[in-house]
């Protein structure tokens, strides 16, 4: 199955993501059969050497490519390879017109998902393969908010917990506001008073690395969101 991503809801573009991901197997084999490409520094033939290469598990195979052959002992046991370009709308005309044609008829061993966060409906391109993919717009259906956050957080899911705080700074939340918000659901919680104190220090270690300038706004709360899920 072959996507094209529409919108600029990052989270649930996230989300559904991962849920490809899950469907393909590519838990413990994502770092040899995901990537990530982006549109506006992509040429064709890497294009092409990207789509060609089968998926593999690196304890068994090396990576081959699809003009090698299938038929080899064994070694490739993930389902498929998943390719995200990033940017669509950047792509050069000598890739959108190859696409057209591969998505007419797309290797079997790739997934590919195409992002685009705005499409112009006069674009030739994506007027042509949108019977060719499934195409998905993301509209945001719930608020996300700092408590949102929060309750990520406390239920220990770090990696939809990073997806969320880096939509709250794409929205403008400010740092202080997402402290605030992560402090009052610590409150909430039913912790012993060591470990609310462990997270509490957590939480003004955070806020002395932000006001002070020792760390970027937002790798300190990346380092936070870790030590609290953790």
């Amino acid at each position: 199955m072959n996507y094209l991503f529409v919108g600029e809801d990052e989270f649930s573009k996230d989300t559904k993501l991962e849920k490809i991901k899950d469907q393909l197997n590519l838990a413990k084999l994502e770092a040899f059969n995901f990537e990530i490409l982006y549109a506006g520094d992509l040429d064709l033939s890497t294009l092409k050497e990207r789509l060609s290469l089968l998926p593999i598990n690196p304890a068994l195979s090396p990576p081959l490519h699809a003009g090698a052959g299938l038929a080899h002992k064994g070694g490739v046991n993930a389902r498929q390879r998943l390719i995200l370009i990033k940017d669509a709308p950047k792509l050069s005309a000598d890739i959108k017109q190859y696409l057209v044609s591969w998505l007419s008829q797309p290797f079997p061993h790739v997934s590919l998902i195409l992002d685009a966060r705005r499409v112009d409906e006069r674009d030739q391109f994506f007027n042509q393969i949108s019977g060719l993919v499934k195409v998905i717009n993301f509209r945001r259906s719930v608020e996300i908010n700092a408590f949102t956050l929060a309750r990520s957080i406390g239920q220990k899911k770090i990696k939809p917990a990073l997806r969320l705080l880096h939509q709250l700074l794409l929205q403008g939340s400010k740092p202080e506001i997402i402290i605030g918000a992560l402090r009052y659901q610590l409150a909430k919680e039913r912790l012993d008073f060591a470990e609310q104190k462990k997270k509490l220090k957590f939480l003004f270690d955070c806020d002395i690395d932000i006001k002070t300038g020792r760390l970027k706004p937002e790798f300190a709360l990346e380092r936070l969101l870790i030590r609290l899920c953790s």
